[in-house]
C-alpha cells in the first residue's frame, strides 16, 4: 500500500486503510500529531478519533522520517517482520501492533499501541537493573527463545531475519574496515573511556569470524533472537511485568542475547557477581520450556566468547540512534567484559 513520505501524508483515510486488516469496520474520522521523537527512526505519537469507543485515542507510529532513513530501510523492513510475522508465534509480552506496511520500494511501517496509556515505566542504559528483575526478563527470553529452539524451518520460516555473519551487519563492518570512520568511534567519548588494547579492528573483525565460526563447529542452538536487548528496548508494566519492544530478530546462537542483554543491563560490579547465576537461571527456564538444554559449561564458555558482538554493536553505534552518554555506558561494560573474559584469548585472536 502507499505509505507517507513525510508527516503532513498521514491523513484519517489513510490510517483507516492501513488499519483495516486488523481491524476491520474502524473508522478513523480524524487523526492529528501529538509529538514526534527522532532517532534510529521517527517515532510519531497520533490521537485518533475512530467510530469506535473501545479503540484507543492515541498510536504510535513507527517510520522513516529521518535524514538517514533510506539506509535504515532494512532496520525498518526487520521491524515490520518482527510484528507482522514473528511476535504473532511466540510468547512474549509486546506493545499491541494495530497496523504494519512495507512498499515495493522496501519502506517499512507499524503502528502500535501508545504504551504511556498503560503506564508504563520504560529502562534506560543509565539506570542498571538489579538481579531479580535480570531473572524475569531472562524468564521471558527463555519463553522466547524456546518456540523455534533449533527447529528446521527456521531459516525458511524466517529467512527474512538477518544473521550474525560479516554480511548480516554489514554496516558496522564497513565502519571498522574503514579507517578514518573507525578513529571517529575510536577518539569519541566511548573510545577514550575503553582500554587502548580493544580498539584494534583487524583483531575486532577476527574476533567476530571466530565467534561465528564456534558457533558453527560447536553446533550450537540456533533460535530468532530479539536482536536488541538492550534497557532501552525494555519496559516494565503498571504490574511490574517485564515487557519488550524495538526488536531487530536475528537468527543465531541463543547465547548473542543472553550475553547482549546481561552485559549491557548489569552495573560492571553486579554483572561480575551475579552473571553465572542468572545464565543457570536462563538455562533453567529453557528446561522448563521442555528445550534439551546445553550444559553449563558449554553454555558458558559461549557467553565469555560472544561478548565480543555487543563489543563490535556499541562501540560503533551511532550518536542518532542513541545518545553518545548511552553509547558510552554500554561500549564500556563490554569493554570490562572483554578484559574480565579473556574474550581475545578464547578466541584465539
Amino acid at each position: 500500500m502507499h505509505l507517507p513520505s513525510t508527516l503532513t501524508d498521514i491523513s484519517a483515510v489513510w490510517l483507516t486503510e492501513l488499519l483495516a486488516t486488523n481491524e476491520p469496520g474502524l473508522v478513523v474520522d480524524s487523526v492529528a500529531i501529538v509529538d514526534v521523537q527522532h532517532g534510529a527512526c521517527t517515532k510519531v505519537r497520533l490521537a485518533a478519533r475512530t467510530n469506535r469507543n473501545d479503540f484507543p485515542s492515541s498510536l504510535m507510529m513507527k517510520v522513516g522520517f529521518e535524514p538517514h532513513s533510506t539506509n535504515m530501510r532494512a532496520m525498518h523492513v526487520n521491524e515490520y517482520h518482527a510484528y507482522a510475522d514473528l511476535l504473532p508465534t511466540v510468547q512474549l509480552n509486546a506493545p499491541k501492533c494495530f497496523g504494519s506496511a512495507l512498499n515495493e520500494d522496501g519502506r517499512a511501517l507499524v503502528v502500535l499501541e501508545d504504551l504511556c496509556l498503560r503506564d508504563v515505566k520504560f529502562l534506560t542504559l543509565q539506570e542498571p537493573i538489579g538481579f531479580d528483575l535480570a531473572k524475569q526478563y531472562l524468564e521471558g527470553l527463555a519463553k522466547f527463545h524456546a518456540q523455534w529452539w533449533n527447529a528446521p524451518e527456521l531459516n525458511t520460516r524466517f529467512a527474512w531475519a538477518p544473521d550474525t555473519s560479516e554480511n548480516g551487519v554489514a554496516h558496522y563492518f564497513h565502519l571498522l574496515k574503514t579507517a578514518d570512520q573507525f578513529q571517529r568511534y575510536a577518539t569519541a567519548p566511548r573510545g577514550a573511556a575503553m582500554p587502548k588494547m580493544l580498539l584494534d579492528p583487524e583483531r575486532i573483525r577476527a574476533a567476530h569470524l571466530a565467534m561465528t565460526e564456534a558457533h558453527k563447529t560447536e553446533k550450537m542452538a540456533m533460535v530468532v533472537n530479539h536482536g536488541d536487548m538492550h534497557l532501552g528496548n525494555l519496559y516494565l508494566d503498571a504490574d511490574g511485568t517485564p515487557g519488550f519492544l524495538d526488536m531487530q530478530p536475528r537468527r543465531g546462537a541463543w547465547s548473542i542475547d543472553v550475553s547482549y542483554f546481561l552485559i549491557a543491563g548489569l552495573d560492571v560490579v553486579d554483572r561480575r557477581r551475579w552473571e553465572a547465576a542468572l545464565l543457570q537461571h536462563y538455562l533453567h527456564c529453557l528446561a522448563q520450556e521442555g528445550v534439551d538444554t546445553p550444559s553449563f559449561d558449554g553454555a558458558w564458555a559461549a557467553y565469555r566468547r560472544d561478548v565480543i558482538w555487543g563489543l563490535l554493536i556499541w562501540l560503533l553505534n551511532s550518536s542518532q540512534f542513541q545518545t553518545e552518554a548511552n553509547n558510552t555506558a554500554a561500549a564500556v561494560r563490554f569493554a570490562m567484559a572483554m578484559i574480565d573474559h579473556d574474550t581475545f584469548g578464547r578466541l584465539g585472536v
